[in-house]
């Protein structure tokens, strides 16, 4: 059995599936471009400490370049450029002790939730080129220091002028269907045993991304599945992945959970889960997140909370 058409046409709405920055400068190798921007009246700089930023009120905590030294140990990285502005990210060795201005330090999980999705898109976009930053220190080839060109997008040894770029790591998520329409939901080791939300896993070296929908599900459920679709992706800097949506159809439905990462799994009508959904009985992704989107796509409308007890 073939997958039915809805599933084989791209979610809607996905957060962060669309560009809301242009970045042409990290094209241009010239150290004076960034400093030309950092200059300008009309930039702004994002603050970013140890995968945290600054919230002031509503908002990220954004400074103009102007009023922002950067304090010794920093470093401006490029974000890029949008609504009239161009934003650069202070990478900092740690937040300021006073706070930074009375800010509060949020992380990017905490963002999701609590500042507008431009912003938390911008955060994203920092936290993921920061962290590549921070963990790539030394050249592969000969272990020699590494410089910064390009705005920050580019490392290149000082040596052997080998050119290092940001580092991303595919993953897949699927959300698996049997013949009767029923999703596949599995409980993982990391989180409580009330969180359930759709399979994923990293995809290995020499794989095609089909090759990891199969074999992660199998690996992680005991299902086979066939037919599987791509519907959209989604950066995920935490710490750097690139998520991608799949759904498929499951050819087989007896469950084996590996006990490793996947403690529990249940097949799921949409009645069954709306109910399980409003007694509180068990908890799905919620946000920005796009294992959220691909069960809020198979359920078919705006997925139930808890009732108020």
């Amino acid at each position: 059995m073939a997958l039915a058409e809805k599933y084989h046409l791209p979610l809607t709405d996905l957060n962060f599936s669309q560009a809301r920055f242009t970045r042409q400068l990290i094209e241009q190798d010239d150290p004076a471009h960034l400093q030309q921007v950092v200059q300008l009246s009309s930039t702004l700089v994002l603050p970013v400490a140890q995968g945290r930023a600054p919230l002031n009120g509503s908002g990220l905590e954004l400074v103009p370049s102007a009023d922002y030294p950067l304090p010794d140990g920093g470093e401006f990285i490029y974000l890029g450029q949008g609504g009239g502005h161009d934003y650069v990210a202070a990478m900092l060795p740690a937040a300021p002790q006073d706070g930074g201005r009375g800010a509060e330090w949020i992380d990017l999980r905490t963002a999701f939730t609590s500042v507008p999705v431009e912003e938390q898109h911008l955060m994203l976009i920092a936290q993921a080129i920061v962290n590549w930053r921070q963990s790539c220190r030394f050249c592969p080839r000969c272990g020699s220091a590494l410089r910064s060109t390009t705005g920050g997008w580019v490392l290149r040894c000082v040596d052997n002028d080998h050119e290092l770029f940001p580092r991303t790591d595919p993953a897949v998520i699927v959300a698996i269907v049997d013949d009767a329409d029923r999703l596949l939901l599995g409980a993982n080791s990391r989180w409580t045993n009330r969180v359930y939300s759709v399979l994923a896993g990293f995809v290995e070296a020499g794989e095609s991304l089909e090759s990891a929908v199969r074999r992660e599900v199998f690996e992680e459920s005991g299902v086979r599945v066939g037919d599987c679709a791509y519907r959209g992706s989604q950066p995920w800097p935490l710490p750097r992945s690139l998520m991608l949506g799949y759904t498929a159809h499951a050819q087989t439905t007896d469950l084996v959970p590996d006990g490793l990462e996947i403690l529990d799994l249940r097949w799921f009508s949409r009645e069954e889960l709306g109910q399980e959904l409003r007694a509180g009985s068990i908890q799905i992704p919620r946000g920005v997140s796009i294992a959220h989107a691909l069960i809020r796509d198979w359920y078919g409308q705006e997925l139930p909370e808890a009732a108020d007890l």
